[in-house]
């Protein structure tokens, strides 16, 4: 009895009747597939949601009315004054046609005033500043260049000059106009006046009856006159000077300019009736042709989107040996030493 099994087959296994009870197979699959979906459209949306700063020309469009009168390319070079240096370069088509673009809008009057703020600091406005008045200057008229950021002026730095007097010692009735004026030695038709010794009141100074002397006095001698300004998200100083423009220029900054801080300036800008126009900074060259802003390529630009084709000469002295020259240059050094290393 000790000997006799406990069990008993019943029906032996047979391999044609098996059948697969797990993994299965389509579930996983749809599984896979719904968090392959749902994951990266979280993502996304979280990444929207949170953001705050402009990334997308559209982002624009939806907080203001204003238009957009220009695109600035990204450039990869340090050098502030990238028109005069390089007249030929993808970002001097840009400024040129900004230039045009103020000219439907101020209808061709032959004098103009143009200034140039934004929201906050490393947006470029003085970078803009600079090459607004030099692609003027090259344009053989008359320009000159105020650096009314009296609170942390810099504009006397890219031009290497000095800052000992400028607009606040004129303001304060301690200089006379001519006394002030500086002469650029990149281009003949360019004259600058710095923002000089920072004033204790700017504001005040801005606002005084001698600001008004100073623009009646240089509208008799300039053809145009740039006005670089500090931004209208920290101080009223750019407000006080849009009395005596023709017109208003504000620089929008690819993943730099508030979302928030941008539309609360645009709803101020409209209640006190004042316009301004937009110029979007940050667009990086792409392939092809047109340009690329952020991540989102546009088929349209001015005569700067030629991309890749300049290393195949169609763009070479179209654009300047500064710009594709300098590009075949690296790439070639890029390629000796692949070969050296091989």
């Amino acid at each position: 009895a000790s000997n006799t099994p406990d069990n008993e087959i019943i029906d032996e296994a047979r391999i044609d009747r098996t059948m697969r009870v797990a993994p299965r197979t389509s579930i996983n699959y749809l599984i896979a597939l719904f968090l392959g979906l749902l994951l990266p459209a979280l993502y996304l949306f979280l990444k929207d949601f949170f953001n705050v700063s402009i990334i997308d020309r559209k982002d624009v469009e939806k907080l203001t009315q204003f238009p957009i009168i220009g695109q600035i390319v990204e450039s990869s070079s340090k050098d502030p004054l990238v028109v005069i240096n390089s007249p030929k370069s993808p970002i001097a088509e840009s400024f040129r046609s900004v230039r045009t673009n103020i000219e439907y809008i101020t209808q061709g009057k032959p004098k103009s005033v143009i200034l140039v703020t934004g929201d906050s600091q490393s947006v470029g406005k003085t970078f803009n500043s600079i090459n607004i008045a030099s692609i003027y200057s090259l344009y053989d008229k008359k320009t000159i260049l105020l650096g009314f950021d009296m609170r942390k002026p810099k504009l006397f730095k890219e031009f290497n000059l000095t800052n000992n007097i400028g607009l606040s010692s004129y303001l304060s009735n301690k200089e006379e106009l001519n006394n002030i004026i500086q002469t650029s030695v990149k281009t003949p038709n360019l004259d600058i006046i710095t923002s000089g010794p920072i004033p204790p009141n700017p504001a005040e100074l801005i606002a005084s009856d001698k600001c008004k002397q100073l623009f009646d006095e240089l509208k008799k001698l300039y053809d145009y006159i740039i006005i670089d300004t500090p931004p209208l998200g920290l101080v009223t100083d750019a407000f006080l000077l849009m009395k005596y423009t023709d017109v208003n220029l504000f620089i929008v900054r690819q993943g730099i300019t508030n979302k928030n801080i941008f539309g609360s300036i645009i709803q101020d800008l409209a209640k006190r009736n004042l316009t301004t126009s937009i110029i979007i900074k940050g667009i990086t060259a792409g392939s092809g042709y047109g340009y690329r802003y952020g991540s989102y390529k546009y088929g349209y630009g001015y005569a700067y989107g030629y991309g890749n084709y300049g290393k195949y000469g169609y763009g070479t002295g179209y654009y300047g040996n500064s710009y594709y020259g300098e590009q075949d240059k690296k790439k070639s050094r890029r390629r000796i030493k692949k070969t050296k290393h091989n």
